[in-house]
């Protein structure tokens, strides 16, 4: 009779069909659908270097060797503490121990992979391959990055349960643990993406394995150091977490390794590009971020010593704009170096995405790529920073102190702008001419800027002390060219020591002259139009993107299938 009545209620329809999926499969199916979606559209460096990564001896092996440290550690660990563990806070000691066996891998093994990753490319000659499909030396930079931050997850799971029980055992709070994880996954990013930029620079063979040995021992410095800071935060808990200082600086040092970690990935994107592409004008555009960022930071910064009660405001802000002023004179002399180093003729592809409106051209010239624009981009930075700093020296108030003088600073500001400005157009003007019968690349134009420091530095160093009369007599005029010196004395003994009203009507002036006899072929960049793209370009664009029409009702899917 049961079965006669289970036959009708499945005639009827409401039991389960044969065949039918279940609810549960009905509820993962869309699930399901934006996973394999999300899979087509991933980076195919990623799905490519993840699976080699992943399936290589060295990555099992290393994931082996994690697992038995985290082992080894937990039981010497525990046996280490002894009866203790039971009541005395033993958190700390154990997540010393773990935190050494995940900074090792995250700290060298995770980014030399990635620097092999790319070296190998150019080493086996793979990259011509990957450098005619439609991806862009961007998204095969990210894919790598992406594939050494996937090895990284996985070497926190594999501690993850290993750091948790260290919060249990006390003595250690849930802060402190995310402090310190949280520096390690950006360092490792960070020295990734250093490890990328540097293998896309290594382009012989014969260069790779001293670089692959400098690199080495760069990333085992900096796990050293990673290792020692993490330590430091866990011996001192999470007491100093809680000032607001704390977090005024972590938010400077975030920022910065934000645009520097832009900057890096472009410039590493720039290396594998084509020459005929466009791998200036991001890199600027990074630049200008960070300047943007670092005036923000140092308004800030004022603003607060302002405002403060402790009524040394002036002096701190004095030896601030100090600090201010070594920080971007170097800046802005590295890279004014690698700016004046660029090749000056520009592909029809780059003279395509020119500016095209008279306003672009007036705001965005400095963007293009070319020696000239370079050199005044650097110089124009620079010169807005040391007018502000000479406008806030103006309304900060008098000063009185070994450091903070108004008058040191002010002639620290003018000279530190015309020592670069000076420098920077001298060697663009070598470059140019040595242009004239050989080719210069970016390195050899970037070591003519240094050889050029170096002998205005030494020189007049030398023959001063290779003379009886003038060694043991210190500074003086004779140093005129020296920056690093001359910079020195202002700082440390006031401007009388060196003569800073000579200096400052000499230095500036011939910084002035340099800057002029560069206009000439800074104005020819400058003047650059766009043309227009040919037909068969034009032709294979609109191919490339042919509209899809696709049917806007059901009726004209089944019009279709007819």
């Amino acid at each position: 009779m049961s079965t006669v009545v289970q036959a009708e209620i499945l005639d009827a329809g409401e039991g389960p069909i044969e065949g039918e999926p279940s609810r549960w499969a009905r509820a993962w199916r869309p699930v399901e659908d934006w996973l394999i979606a999300l899979v087509d559209r991933a980076n195919p460096i990623l799905v490519k270097e993840t699976r080699q990564a992943l399936k290589s001896r060295q990555f099992v092996i290393t994931f082996l060797v994690v697992l038995v440290a985290c082992w080894i550690v937990s039981f010497i660990g525990i046996a280490w503490i002894g009866p203790e563990i039971y009541w005395a806070a033993a958190g700390p000691t154990l997540l010393k121990g773990y935190y050494v066996v995940l900074a090792i891998p995250l700290a060298l093994i995770v980014p030399f992979s990635a620097f092999r990753s790319l070296a190998a490319e150019q080493e086996e000659q793979t990259y011509e391959l990957l450098s005619i499909t439609t991806l862009s030396s961007r998204k095969i930079i990210t894919g790598k990055l992406a594939s050494a931050a996937v090895q990284m997850v996985v070497y926190l799971c594999a501690v993850s349960p290993c750091i948790a029980f260290t919060f249990l055992l006390r003595g250690v709070d849930a802060m402190t643990i995310s402090v310190v994880l949280a520096g390690m996954v950006l360092g490792s990013m960070g020295l990734s993406m250093i490890s990328l930029l540097i293998g896309a620079m290594a382009r012989l063979r014969g260069t790779q394995v001293v670089t692959s040995v400098i690199l080495i021992l760069g990333l085992a410095l900096a796990c050293v150091g990673g290792i020692a800071l993490g330590w430091m935060i866990i011996q001192s808990g999470s007491g100093f977490m809680r000032e607001e200082e704390f977090w005024i600086v972590i938010s400077v040092m975030l920022t910065f390794y934000i645009t520097f970690f832009g900057l890096f990935h472009s410039a590493a994107a720039a290396q594998i590009a084509f020459v005929s592409e466009n791998r200036s004008t991001p890199l600027r555009r990074w630049m200008m971020v960070q300047q943007a960022c670092f005036c923000g930071w140092m308004a800030a910064g004022i603003y607060y010593e302002l405002s403060s009660t402790s009524g040394n405001g002036a002096n701190n802000i004095g030896e601030a704009l100090v600090a201010a002023t070594v920080f971007a004179t170097g800046y802005w002399a590295v890279m004014g170096a690698l700016l004046t180093g660029e090749w000056p003729l520009l592909s029809r592809r780059v003279q395509r995405s020119l500016p095209q409106s008279t306003l672009g051209r007036t705001t965005l010239s400095l963007f293009n790529p070319g020696p000239g624009t370079g050199y005044l981009f650097a110089a124009s930075n620079l010169t807005m920073l040391i007018a502000v700093g000479l406008i806030l020296l103006v309304f900060r108030g008098p000063a009185t102190g070994r450091f903070v003088t108004t008058e040191s600073i002010a002639c620290l500001l003018v000279l530190s702008w015309s020592y670069v400005v000076g420098y920077l157009g001298v060697g663009r003007l070598i470059t140019v001419l040595l242009r004239r019968w050989i080719f210069v690349p970016l390195t050899a134009a970037f070591l003519v800027q240094i050889l050029l420091v170096m002998v205005g530095s030494f020189t007049p160093l030398v023959i001063q002390m290779t003379s009886r009369q003038l060694r043991n007599q210190g500074y003086s005029l004779l140093q005129i060219s020296n920056p690093f010196w001359t910079l020195y004395e202002l700082v440390n003994r006031g401007s009388s020591s060196v003569q800073a009203e000579v200096l400052v009507w000499i230095v500036p002036a011939a910084a002035v002259a340099v800057l002029l006899l560069n206009m000439r072929s800074v104005a020819t960049e400058l003047m650059h139009h766009r043309v227009a793209p040919p037909v068969r370009v034009l032709e294979e664009e609109a191919a490339l993107h042919v509209p899809v029409v696709k049917p806007s009702n059901p009726w004209e899917i089944e019009e279709d299938d007819h």
